[in-house]
């Protein structure tokens, strides 16, 4: 492949500092034996195909994935665009209320549907209530196939034995002069590795390695969330 040796190792020392574990034999080679629980180009490559990662954005941290969204939105970014980021400074809920967005910790997703319809054309884009509650049960699915833990959706968030484990917001942005939504902006916040220690001692939230016992995979539930929502948004049940 016209790769030197050094070449090699240099990539697999960066790897290495990025949180891959990779195995070396002298004189015969690397073999990656563990993937990163990283949200990056890299892992999610891994379980998603090169088309679909063209609509797939990871940043490091961002105030606010469905602000970053919305603001591609108004730049024409296609049907399915995704947001991902490892942490929020400015996550919010429903009600403006703040949602803790540690790095690392957690998903922290928006997903860019592309209606192409009037307000008064789609009793589903004009009630946030259904939409949100659609995209709530393919979040719960997803998350009892990977962990077998079955959410109770309330509202806009997902509760698992009384406390809550993700919250989802759904925003719009509308041309006024024609009354068509240019676009709408699901955002998903599921906490993943929070300890008990992460949590105040009297926290109403819980997240899925408190609720499974073992540490669960990010990439592997972030790609089925991406699936899941792929599907919803052409089978008429969430936006067409």
């Amino acid at each position: 492949m016209g790769i030197s040796r050094a070449a090699v190792s240099t990539a697999v020392r960066g790897l290495r500092d990025e949180g891959y574990s990779i195995d070396s034999v002298t004189n015969r080679g690397y073999r990656l034996s563990v993937l990163p629980d990283a949200l990056n180009n890299g892992t999610l490559l891994s379980v998603l195909t090169p088309e679909r990662m063209d609509r797939v954005i990871c940043l490091t941290s961002t105030s606010s994935t469905n602000s970053y969204l919305m603001e591609m939105a108004q730049e024409d970014a296609p049907d399915g665009q995704v947001v991902i980021a490892e942490a929020q400074t400015a996550g919010r809920g429903r009600t403006g209320k703040r949602f803790a967005s540690p790095d690392g910790l957690g998903i922290y997703l928006s997903y860019l549907i592309r209606p192409d319809i009037s307000a008064g054309e789609s009793a589903l884009v004009t009630d946030w209530h259904s939409i949100t509650r659609c995209v709530a049960r393919s979040v719960c699915d997803v998350i009892k196939d990977l962990t077998n833990v079955s959410p109770k959706v309330s509202g806009n968030g997902l509760f698992v034995n009384g406390k809550k484990l993700c919250g989802i917001l759904t925003q719009t942005d509308m041309e006024m002069e024609s009354g068509m939504f240019r676009a709408l902006v699901v955002g998903i916040g599921i906490n993943v590795h929070q300890t008990a220690e992460d949590l105040a001692p009297d926290s109403e939230m819980t997240s899925l390695d408190l609720e499974t016992g073992t540490a669960n995979s990010r990439p592997a539930l972030t790609s089925s969330l991406i699936h899941a929502l792929d599907t919803l948004r052409v089978s008429g049940d969430g936006s067409r």
